[in-house]
């Protein structure tokens, strides 16, 4: 597997390990209120998540642009 892709699928594994993290410790209190002591997961998520998607299109355009010029 080529390092370029080890990057992306690296961001993805660890946006969809946050992801998990925050969906486990959340709970209701006796209040009914939700508690979630790692909500501030979801955005570091989103944010690794559409980081590997770049870095994999990146990657992609960029050996696309390279055999083109060949």
């Amino acid at each position: 597997m080529k390092n370029k892709y080890v990057v992306a699928i690296s961001f993805m594994i660890l946006a969809i390990i946050s992801l998990t993290i925050h969906a486990s410790n959340s709970k209701v209190g006796a209040d009914g209120f939700l508690e979630e002591p790692f909500f501030f997961l979801v955005p570091i998520s989103y944010v690794l998540f559409f980081s590997g998607i770049a870095v994999l299109l990146f990657g992609f355009i960029t050996s696309k642009l390279r055999k083109s010029n060949r």
